[in-house]
């Protein structure tokens, strides 16, 4: 299955809070404007994902913002030995 590249910069968001262009990007290209969403605090979902990985080893990091609850996360994978190990902490309302 192919995926769409993104290539030029351009706002994340339509004047009526719509994705502009679905797709992954080598750099960061999008503009994000948290005013251009059209909906209540509660239903605003933020979060960064980062994911470092070789042949062997990855760690992923996810800090999040869903409005009513908050969530920082680490996973540690070992590839070779088979085994993944995450830990989450959760707080309430972080807006």
């Amino acid at each position: 299955m192919d995926q769409h590249q993104i290539k030029m910069r351009h706002p994340l968001l339509d004047e009526k809070g719509r994705l502009i262009e679905a797709g992954y990007a080598k750099e960061l290209l999008m503009d994000y404007d948290r005013s251009a969403i059209k909906a209540g605090k509660l239903r605003i979902k933020e979060w960064d994902y980062y994911l470092v990985l070789n042949e062997d080893f990855a760690g992923a990091f996810t800090l999040s913002d869903d409005g009513y609850i908050g969530l920082q996360s680490v996973s540690l994978l070992n590839f070779k030995e088979g085994w993944e190990h995450t830990e989450t902490i959760l707080n309430a309302f972080p807006m």
